[in-house]
């Protein structure tokens, strides 16, 4: 199939040209002489299978060259292409296989740029998404495109995200300005991340500022439950979720706007906060302090649609009188079989730490058996503190290579983390590399790491 003519000045006319290949794979526009060439080719490539799928739609959709350039892809109409993979999923036909990476952050010319003159926007303001369906096994030339939109930066999200998109920004690189570009994490921001990306991770570069500290390289990222949203807007689905957005305050930015409403409950009991927002509550439920949270946020439900699309998990934490925390705080159950198949900086677990941010939401109880609201923190794991983690994580993965399930970390090792079970009973199992059941394991924070970060 030969493809026809466009022109590369106008946006409308790079869109609707991208469009011919909804539905439809490189395979079914490449010459039948080049796609065995190019097939052997792409073997070689590895992990860098997408950025080598990337340049091929360059290439044979658009007839354009494969560039690292700060310039757009398209220069002229100011239009930046980006390729990048989907999965089916049951309920909402599409998501996102995985983030949306941008260019790599140069440390040493970020910091001297303005969000309105950045070059992130200069070359990302005008997005053409091109999102092509991901299956195992399946060979590049074979993935389907199924969503291809144009995306505005600027003008078409709504005014609170652009606003997040930007204080992320800003977030990113006053980091970098304080000569802490070495403690950047994917947690540190909501929508907009700086997420690692290297061969491998011994590759690290200078940063301003700091002349005794190396950082990694990172590049600008939307973080998956971002893009989903995205995703679920180009298809037409309204949010399930609940919106936080109802009151009009200063602020567009979720941890500022969340700050602002809760800041008249600080240091408030319990019981007076039940008696403004819940004074309907005759007993209290197991579920109490999140009800109270939910009223002060004014939401009904757990699902708040800016939280999820920032991958932010509330956690209400209700501390004893004498302000020590008793509960930990799990992560999904691992499975025996893929998590020795992973690197550390490839593992669920490492995408978890360095990508989550908590909102916690304490309270501290009193003696006369009420609680006292004593804060809201965002709060992410801390760079710093990865190499514990890592400990850990490479400790767990020797057992399980090893067939031996006893002898994990525990909270009593006084880590950061620990493993546990993790399963409805102990009846709750999955296969293990030999192909024995074995019950359903975890990694948790431990309670006093965490009652040390609060206490911050």
């Amino acid at each position: 199939m030969k493809m026809p003519e466009y022109n590369k000045t106008l946006p409308e006319s790079i869109f609707k040209h991208a469009t011919i290949m909804i539905d439809k794979s490189l395979s079914n526009i490449m010459p039948k002489d080049e796609i065995l060439k190019v097939a052997e080719k792409s073997v070689s490539y590895g992990t860098d299978r997408k950025g080598h799928f990337g340049n091929l739609v360059e290439k044979y959709v658009f007839d354009i060259a494969a560039n690292s350039s700060s310039e757009p892809d398209f220069p002229e109409a100011g239009v930046e292409l980006k390729t990048t993979p989907l999965k089916k999923h049951a309920q909402n036909n599409f998501v996102a296989k995985e983030r949306l990476v941008f260019s790599m952050i140069d440390y040493n010319n970020v910091v001297n740029e303005t969000w309105e003159q950045s070059s992130f926007l200069h070359k990302n303001k005008l997005l053409l998404l091109m999102f092509y369906l991901y299956e195992k096994n399946i060979d590049l030339l074979d993935y389907r495109f199924k969503i291809i939109q144009l995306l505005s930066l600027l003008n078409g999200l709504s005014k609170e995200d652009i606003s997040q998109i930007q204080q992320d920004w800003c977030f990113i690189v006053n980091k970098i300005r304080n000569g802490k570009a070495h403690e950047l994490s994917e947690g540190d921001t909501f929508y907009l991340g700086a997420c690692t990306k290297s061969a491998t991770s011994e590759n690290m570069r200078k940063q301003p500022y700091n002349q005794t500290q190396l950082a990694k390289p990172r590049a600008f990222s939307f973080k998956q439950k971002f893009l989903n949203h995205i995703i679920q807007d180009f298809l037409g689905k309204k949010p399930t979720e609940e919106t936080l957005f109802k009151k009009k305050l200063k602020t567009n930015t979720i941890e500022e706007y969340i700050k602002v409403i809760f800041e008249d409950f600080i240091g408030q009991k319990a019981s007076a906060i039940q008696n403004s927002v819940a004074p309907e509550l005759k007993k209290k439920p197991k579920n109490y302090y999140r009800i109270l949270v939910n009223r002060i946020l004014g939401v009904k439900s757990n699902r708040i649609l800016e939280l999820e699309k920032a991958d932010v998990t509330l956690r209400v934490i209700v501390l004893e009188k004498s302000g020590s925390l008793k509960e930990s705080i799990s992560f999904p159950h691992f499975d025996y079989k893929e998590i020795i198949e992973q690197t550390w900086e490839e593992s669920d677990f490492y995408q978890q730490l360095s990508s989550k941010k908590f909102m916690f939401v304490v309270f501290q109880k009193t003696d006369d058996n009420d609680a006292i609201l004593k804060k809201v923190k965002f709060w992410n794991f801390p760079q710093k503190d990865m190499d514990k983690a890592r400990e850990v994580w490479e400790s767990t993965v020797k057992n399980i290579k090893k067939e031996v399930f006893d002898n994990f970390t525990k909270i009593s090792d006084d880590k950061n983390v620990h493993i546990r079970p993790h399963g409805k009973d102990s009846n709750d199992k999955i296969e293990t590399l030999s192909g024995k059941m074995e019950i359903k394991r975890s990694f948790w924070l431990n309670a006093k790491y965490i009652q040390n970060q609060i206490s911050k």
